[in-house]
């Protein structure tokens, strides 16, 4: 691999031109700061496309001391969800406006349908290959409600270089509803899962939660109190736990606020509502209360929350089929539920219960592999082996 290769590598950073991320949701999340703050740390050169539709938006998730550009542009319009290709054919030209493609060697798209839409455009006009990430709105939003796109979708996953996941459960929701079976094998020898990172002061002060039999049992809830994370199931369901448990006080602590607090408050289990809680150390109290974790949420893009959890010894429990089952192997940390059965919510809890400290103490050793710079290493990496293989294929 010589100079002029597309992405020149030492020490297996990137250390010539600017990987190109298009980044739809970059002002609604600190999720990609923390990402692209790493990857830079970590030796990648980046800048970030924001094709953003209000104008309150512009400008956020500015990264600290200008780690990396971020370059704006309030180029949606209120009439694309329907219009489709109108966006892609409005910022891919905007996209090579403001941005140097001719020192792009990468484009890492990071959603599907949006974000890979305006790639794949810059990739068929100016051979940039490009990486594409497979989140919750493609499958639950684009895959769903939009079948006309689907043809699109897999010739965008065709063109790809990697496809990225932040689920095993998402990958595999992909590759057997939406892929035809003769180009599964194909698609998931490019597939790659790699999770949101946790930041490491979560894990300062944390040590293994211990638990006996008899000791009042505290299960905590972080989230919107709205019908998709479900705070009535999680309700019922310690309920239903207490019933199990008759030798010992259960209750249920839940930060967040939403549409259901008051009939959260009016449930007839021990519920403790503390409100919508600011900041990581504020969190970090509020799991250090607790010793299960459970958010049976309908729909769930990866579940940051199970993570913080672990971080602080809880086991947790999470929903079946959604971002973070799969993540770790079944009762390791704890346990996927149905995400409409409390008896079955109440089966897992006990079950995470047996053995505890030494699942308490896995939690938190297992979400330390999974550290913010740890992810944006196997990222960097992923970048690494695409441009040897596009130095080679060339």
């Amino acid at each position: 691999m010589g100079m002029n290769d597309p992405l020149v590598t030492c020490n297996s950073k990137l250390v010539t031109k600017k990987l190109l991320h298009i980044c739809c949701n970059y002002s609604t999340t600190d999720v990609f700061v923390r990402l692209f703050s790493e990857l830079t740390k970590a030796g990648v050169d980046q800048r970030v496309y924001v094709p953003e539709k209000l104008a309150c938006r512009m400008g956020r998730n500015l990264p600290q001391d200008g780690l990396y550009p971020v370059h704006y542009s309030r180029i949606v319009r209120p009439w694309d969800p329907l219009l489709y290709y109108t966006k892609a054919r409005r910022a891919a030209p905007d996209a090579a406006r403001v941005c140097d493609l001719a020192n792009t060697p990468l484009i890492h798209a990071h959603t599907l349908f949006t974000d890979g839409g305006i790639a794949y455009r810059l990739h068929k006009q100016y051979g940039i290959p490009f990486v594409v990430s497979v989140r919750y709105t493609d499958l639950e939003y684009f895959y769903r409600y939009m079948p006309h796109l689907h043809g699109h979708a897999l010739r965008i996953l065709q063109a790809a270089q990697r496809v990225v996941f932040l689920s095993p459960a998402y990958k595999q929701r992909l590759l057997e509803r939406y892929v035809p079976a003769p180009m599964r094998d194909t698609l998931q020898a490019k597939c790659a899962v790699i999770p949101n990172g946790i930041s490491p002061e979560w894990f300062e002060g944390a040590s293994p939660r211990s638990w006996e039999p008899g000791q009042p049992l505290v299960v905590g809830f972080a989230g919107n109190l709205d019908k998709r994370k479900q705070p009535l199931l999680a309700a019922d369901a310690v309920q239903a736990l207490q019933e199990r448990m008759p030798d010992a006080s259960v209750s249920l602590r839940m930060a967040g606020c939403g549409p259901l607090e008051g009939t959260l408050r009016s449930h007839s289990g021990p519920v403790t509502l503390v409100g919508r809680l600011e900041g990581s150390q504020a969190m970090r109290d509020f799991y250090d209360d607790c010793h299960l974790f459970l958010l049976p949420s309908k729909a769930e893009t990866f579940g940051m929350v199970y993570l913080e959890a672990m971080s602080r010894g809880l086991p947790v429990l999470y929903t079946s089929g959604q971002g973070f089952d799969g993540q770790f192997p079944e009762g390791q940390v704890g346990f996927a539920v149905k995400p409409n059965d409390p008896a079955d919510i109440a089966r897992a809890a006990l079950a995470a219960l047996y053995q505890y400290e030494e699942r308490s103490a896995r939690c938190i050793e297992l979400a330390a592999t999974l550290q913010s710079h740890m992810i944006a290493g196997r990222m960097a990496e992923l970048y690494r082996a695409v441009g040897e293989e596009v130095a080679y294929d060339g």
